[in-house]
Formats: structure tokens, C-alpha cells, sequence
């Protein structure tokens, strides 16, 4: 009984841990835009969908 404790105790922890460094590095995307990821289509708005899909 005492081992089921602890093991429940354990993966409580690496679950605690896990869902508070996915909020914090949510957190931190949203408050600073270095940390979000790259995006070229969010870089050049001035491009538009017709413009960049013609061949020729």
C-alpha cells in the first residue's frame, strides 16, 4: 500500500511539473514575441495568396 502511495505521489509530481512548464512556456509566447516560433507567412503580410500561387 505504501509503494502505490509513493508511486502515485511520483507521477503526480512529474504531472504537476509538466503541465506547469507547458503554462509558463505558453505564458512566455504570448507576453514576448522573440519566443514565438517563426512563421514566413506571418513575417510578410503584404503578400497575398494570388500573388504568391501564379506560375508565371
Amino acid at each position: 500500500m505504501m509503494v502505490a502511495a509513493i508511486l502515485i505521489s511520483i507521477l503526480a509530481g512529474f504531472g504537476a511539473g509538466y503541465a506547469m512548464r507547458a503554462w509558463r512556456s505558453r505564458r512566455r509566447r504570448v507576453r514576448h514575441p522573440l519566443y514565438q516560433p517563426y512563421d514566413p507567412a506571418m513575417s510578410q503580410p503584404g503578400v497575398s495568396l494570388a500573388r504568391a500561387r501564379r506560375a508565371f
